[in-house]
């Protein structure tokens, strides 16, 4: 009986102990990263981006007792805003799995927009749409910052908010954020963002796509530059028809409509000046076939 008891009490200030690191971890946490970088001097984000590489070093080198805690403390919504950025991506520097992207992209749609990289949030998004998760809610983050731009140094490629979103969704199912992004457009009053998702869907070449924009250029509650964009989009299929030369149009384009789609979902792969050439060359492509296709018979 003794010995039973001498168990049960070493169990209980085991779990005791368990629960108390975890709580001065989470602290740990709260210490670190309660502060928004974009509202402090240079010197002192300097020393803030140290005392962070060294939380990074401490959680690789405690990697059982930091991973359970960041999956848990970066679903919370009471913990520091850039957290939310740092952290999913040292959760994903500890365990790259589909979970954890899940986790890391929820995260990052909750994020301040003002306190990140825009090239390593695009990079990092992009990258885990190639990977196959759904970066819709991470995406449309961006779509809250009318400004939103990534500049690429090694390509001299610089990216607005438009383009920005379509990488961030492109390389990834459509069925996630077709839809999704259909319905955002009806509601969203921002003009740059509806710019944006205008593109996206322009781009995206379906019929559910065409009859959103469409509907758009008709809604009168909507603002009249916004408006005229998704009529010049509305008709931009027959202006780049019109542009293609006869001869041109006679050729059989070998693809299939459904290759180029999926070699446009490849090509969207990589973030480059080259890549984004290619995406509008095999979407003419698309066009043609389509434009083929709704001919009578």
């Amino acid at each position: 009986m003794r010995s039973s008891a001498i168990l049960c009490t070493a169990l209980l200030w085991a779990c005791f102990g368990t629960a108390l690191g975890q709580e001065g971890t989470k602290q740990e946490i709260l210490a670190i990263y309660s502060f928004s970088p974009h509202t402090l001097p240079e010197a002192e984000r300097d020393q803030k981006s140290k005392a962070m590489d060294a939380f990074w070093e401490k959680a690789k080198v405690q990697r059982k007792v930091y991973l359970p805690l960041l999956q848990e403390q970066l679903k919370a919504t009471n913990v520091p805003a850039f957290f939310l950025f740092d952290g999913s991506r040292l959760l994903l520097d500890l365990s790259d799995t589909a979970e954890n992207r899940r986790i890391a992209l929820q995260a990052l749609a909750r994020c301040d927009l003002r306190d990140v990289d825009r090239a390593v949030y695009l990079r990092q998004v992009h990258r885990l749409a190639t990977l196959g998760a759904d970066t819709t809610a991470a995406a449309f983050h961006i779509l809250d910052d009318p400004k939103f731009k990534a500049i690429i140094p090694e390509h001299a490629l610089t990216l607005g908010q438009d383009f920005c979103l379509i990488l961030m969704l492109f390389p990834t199912d459509s069925a996630r954020w077709l839809q999704r992004a259909t319905k955002r457009l009806e509601v969203e009053t921002d003009p740059e963002a509806q710019k944006s998702l205008l593109y996206l869907l322009w781009y995206a070449q379906t019929g559910e796509s065409d009859a959103a924009v469409a509907a758009f250029a008709k809604a009168a509650d909507k603002p009249a530059a916004s408006r005229e964009f998704a009529r010049q989009l509305a008709a931009r299929n027959d202006t780049l028809l019109a542009s293609v030369s006869p001869h041109d149009k006679a050729l059989k384009v070998k693809e299939t409509e459904s290759s180029i789609r999926k070699s446009r979902v490849k090509t969207l792969s990589r973030i480059s000046d080259e890549a984004l050439s290619e995406f509008d060359e095999e979407t003419l492509k698309l066009i043609l076939i389509r434009s083929k296709s709704a001919q009578p018979k």
